[in-house]
């Protein structure tokens, strides 16, 4: 396997020490809630400045990989999510805790978590040879498909309004087209402003549209962000023990996990939730789930991590983030100089097999940590979210400011940080918004470049572009169906 050549490389004592650092930073971050991974590495962004390449992988990597073991306390603790692909560990892991087997809970999805994250991340591994081979059949119009089937996954599986989440997507566009024309050379939505020729920095907007928003709602309680509760200790090795008793439940997930990270913009949350509700489909008792079953937990946290190997396929090999943690992740690589797609699978395939490596063994390090640690870091919960957002806004601002020098940076992520509150206060999805931002103009000039090229029939004449027409058709009527059939159970069940 490529990334056990890099493996001594990430084991010597200053790699270890910036991994411990980020996998300790991670895990304080999951457990605060609403602030996840992504932000996680927004905020560790600026710290890498003067950071080699590797260092730098290894502290966002492990950051971005413990933060969803601090997630997932939270849920199992206190029922309050760290993050929303954590929300589904909530339904059996408190339950749990209430049943004074909080210890059995956390260990489960501990390990869980851990040999998810291990399998997503060796899936990934063993593909890295035929994603080469599968990148010298890409070309403009599979790029400009692949774009195009992102942003309908993205709307298919938003959450809530279907509406919702295509205006934000839509809106995510538009603010992709501020800039320079790629064909035509012309300024488009600068309003005069010199600032606005390069686009919108991707960055800045990521900060505002999670950590800043994050802090405005963190700021408008005037209460513990969590309150007290008891852990009862003991049944590690329990919960250690089910993960390997009901095996076939984790694998199964596992590889729900990595599929669905495969596709661009679907994310740990839809991941989460498929594989717990196949394992209540599956599983020969369903009424256990939601009163405390161990399976429920073992299956959400197996697919949430396996996920994070699907998801950087994408991200590593084509340069599309599978998530707004690996569009974070992308702008932390660019900024060394590192430019995902086709050149961390060809010039810089050492680099991609260390990253690989580290976020190996940041999962167990995490584990260690979590299963150690887990109980005692609900503290950080009960700091009030007005004592929070100050530090949490001041943090963001200078990791804004830091990546260009440039004061507009600053004000980009105040008003995307605004934009954000209220598109969270009124249900619209930012993850949307984020995703057609980094997409858009990859379709644009891909769409171009197609025209020019291949001309209309390039999008017919190539297998691959063929064969995701037909996906994004199919997962839109699949959609429409999934809707049909819900709004004609519903109302079988009202007129029973």
């Amino acid at each position: 396997m490529g990334f056990l050549s890099q493996l001594g490389n990430v084991l010597q004592l200053d790699m270890m020490l910036f991994l411990v650092a980020g996998v300790l930073y991670g895990l304080i971050i999951g457990i605060l809630p609403g602030l996840g991974g992504s932000i996680a590495m927004a905020l560790l962004i600026p710290l890498t400045f003067s950071l080699t390449p590797e260092q730098a992988i290894v502290l966002l990597i492990s950051a971005y990989g413990s933060s969803n073991f601090g997630g997932s306390l939270t849920s199992i603790l206190i029922n309050t999510p760290g993050d929303a692909s954590n929300a589904a560990t909530a339904f059996d892991g408190f339950p749990l805790a209430k049943k004074g087997k909080a210890g059995m809970a956390i260990a489960a999805a501990m390990v869980a978590s851990a040999l998810g994250g291990l399998i997503g991340l060796l899936v990934l591994d063993l593909m890295i040879p035929v994603a080469r081979k599968l990148i010298l059949a890409f070309s403009y119009p599979e790029f400009f498909m692949l774009a195009i089937f992102g942003l309908t996954i993205i709307a298919v599986v938003t959450t809530g309004s279907l509406f919702k989440g295509i205006i934000s997507g839509l809106i995510g566009l538009m603010f992709a087209y501020i800039g320079t024309d790629p064909i035509m050379g012309s300024d488009r939505f600068t309003f005069g402003m010199d600032y606005l020729w390069d686009g919108i920095p991707l960055l800045a907007v990521i900060i505002g549209m999670f950590g800043i928003t994050e802090a405005f709602s963190l700021f408008s309680q005037n209460k513990a962000i969590a309150h007290d509760v008891q852990v009862n200790k003991g049944g590690t090795w329990q919960g250690i023990k089910s993960v390997f008793q009901n095996f076939w439940l984790f694998l199964r997930s596992c590889f729900i996990g990595i599929y669905l990270g495969m596709i661009p913009g679907v994310g740990g949350t839809v991941a989460s939730f498929m594989a717990y509700g196949t394992a209540v489909q599956m599983a020969k008792d369903k009424e256990k789930f939601g009163k405390g079953a161990i399976e429920g937990v073992i299956a959400v946290e197996a697919a949430n991590d396996s996920k994070e190997g699907g998801n950087l396929l994408p991200t590593l090999a084509f340069g599309i983030p599978g998530g707004a943690s690996m569009a974070v992740l992308i702008g932390g690589l660019m900024i060394h100089g590192l430019t995902p797609g086709p050149d961390m699978l060809t010039n810089n395939l050492d680099i991609t097999y260390f990253l690989i490596a580290a976020a190996i063994v940041g999962k167990f390090v995490a584990m260690f940590f979590g299963l150690l640690l887990g109980p005692k870091l609900v503290f950080v919960t009960k700091i009030r979210g007005s004592i929070m957002a100050p530090a949490i806004i001041t943090v963001s601002l200078v990791g804004a400011y830091g990546t260009d020098g440039k004061f507009g940076d600053i004000m980009v992520a105040l008003l995307f940080g605004l934009i954000g509150y209220y598109m969270m206060k009124y249900g619209y999805s930012r993850i949307a918004l984020i995703i057609a931002l980094v997409l858009g103009k990859l379709m644009e000039s891909s769409y171009h470049q197609t025209m020019a090229t291949f001309g209309p029939e390039g999008f017919v004449t190539r297998p691959i572009a063929l064969t995701l027409v037909v996906l994004t058709i199919a997962s839109l009527i699949w959609h429409f169906i999934k809707k049909m059939k819900q709004k004609n159970q519903m109302k079988g069940e009202l007129a029973a």
